[in-house]
């Protein structure tokens, strides 16, 4: 829509407004239902949005609904879609502690790519639901040990994963920020400094080598059985006897909360399994090949995407509001293995980076609209499925990028908010 028929239309609007109710009111007293108005607004600087309903497929909203933008955490709704539909349900991943023969001093501990592995002790939490315990892991070591022997020599095998750990589309201040880890088959708590978020200490600083760092805390839990062990990265030897394990929370557990928190580290651990599963090799540069080959079972278009990594933190990222908004149709529709991803999105004004939204004269959409939030430097995004206020539902995906003359600003947030209640409040009445 050009910028004269999206100022026409606002003026119209408001007229309407003024005729209808005596005075300048709420766009929800228009008796038409254009969301052009909303679009218009300043605060969503260079606009991408498309929406359709979810029971006909009709197409309500196209704006640049077909070109690529960088996509922030929204992107996350495609790699949770791939792990929906590769990895079995009920999957774990699995911490492992092995002897070796001839060896009575030396152990491994050979990762599974289990990121929530916790150092905090069950006196404080961790933002993992039920994470397992190194305490716990070291325990079983003890209870198990027969050998007279000390343990000298700790291997520690983060063989799990392949090929880079830190994207190189990421900044290196994403890590200091504590927005990201580096990806490692062997860590704990996501390689948070501090993980416990009952210490006033709390830190989401991310170092640049979590393998070792697991290793010094799981020395540390073996206590007096591995005083001064040697700390060496390796891989597991052919002749290696396993001793002890543990797994992690279902994989369904961190979809949900990579989701919900909108966990940078968490989808991109999500991803390597799913690339597994998928037969593919647990890198970064498996991700776009295996998200297109969903999408393409969908018989969605995947052309236009990229993505350098899972989460929607490189800024090189690209996608189009037509694949998210029809990726979430499927979704609503009730694809039998894609259809739990409904229940992971946010819900306005209920939970996750939604909770503290949709205020003021957008709250009357609150607990009908779902949906994945999304913010990098200089672009805002929203997209998922409304329970429209009519009854119908509604696809959408909405993204808001400074661009040339155009710029997103502190009330962005709320100005996708504004355009999403219109969604609602309009149903499949809703025209741009």
């Amino acid at each position: 829509m050009s910028k004269i028929k999206r100022l026409s239309a606002y003026f119209l609007s408001a007229a309407l407004v003024v005729t209808l109710t005596g005075q300048a009111g709420s766009a929800q007293a228009i008796t038409d239902c254009s969301a052009a108005a909303q679009m218009a607004s300043p605060h969503l600087g260079y606009l991408y949005a498309y929406a359709v309903d979810v029971e006909s497929g009709k197409v309500l909203i196209n704006e640049k609904g077909t070109q690529a933008t960088p996509s922030a955490s929204v992107l996350k709704v495609l790699t949770v879609a791939a792990a929906l539909e590769n990895i079995p349900e009920n999957y774990t991943a699995t911490t492992r502690v092995f002897t070796l023969p001839g060896q009575p001093g030396t152990i491994v501990l050979k990762g599974g790519g289990d990121h929530t592995l916790s150092q905090v002790s069950r006196d404080g939490f961790t933002t993992y639901v039920r994470a397992p315990q190194l305490s716990t892991l070291a325990s079983r070591v003890y209870a198990r040990w027969t050998s007279e022997s000390q343990i000298t020599k700790i291997i520690l095998d983060d063989s799990f994963f392949s090929g880079p750990t830190y994207n190189s589309a990421w900044k290196a201040s994403d890590r200091t920020n504590g927005y990201i880890s580096h990806i490692t088959g062997l860590q704990l708590d996501g390689d948070r400094a501090n993980p416990d978020l009952t210490s006033t200490h709390y830190s989401g600083y991310r170092s640049t080598n979590p393998v070792l760092k697991t290793g010094e805390k799981f020395r540390e839990q073996l206590a007096g059985l591995a005083v001064g062990a040697q700390l060496v990265v390796g891989k597991t030897p052919k002749n290696a006897v396993e001793l002890t394990s543990i797994s992690s929370q279902p994989i369904e557990t961190w979809m949900d909360h990579a989701i919900t928190v909108s966990d940078n580290t968490e989808t991109e651990f999500i991803a390597r399994h799913a690339a597994i599963a998928a037969g593919l090799k647990p890198t970064f540069a498996s991700i776009e090949p295996m998200v297109k080959t969903m999408l393409a079972d969908l018989k969605i278009d995947s052309r236009k995407l990229v993505m350098k990594d899972g989460s929607g933190l490189a800024q090189a990222d690209r996608v189009t509001p037509k694949m998210i908004t029809q990726l979430m149709r499927a979704v609503a529709l009730g694809d039998p293995e894609l259809a739990p991803l409904e229940s992971y999105l946010p819900v306005a004004g209920v939970s996750g980076g939604l909770a503290g939204r949709f205020t003021g004269r957008n709250a009357a959409a609150r607990g009908s609209v779902k949906g994945k939030t999304g913010f990098i430097p200089g672009l805002y995004s929203l997209a998922g499925i409304i329970d429209a206020k009519d009854g119908s539902r509604i696809a959408y995906a909405i993204f808001a990028r400074s661009h040339v003359s155009k710029k997103v600003d502190g009330q962005t947030r709320n100005a996708i908010d504004t355009l999403a209640s219109r969604f609602y409040f309009c149903g499949a009445k809703l025209t741009e």
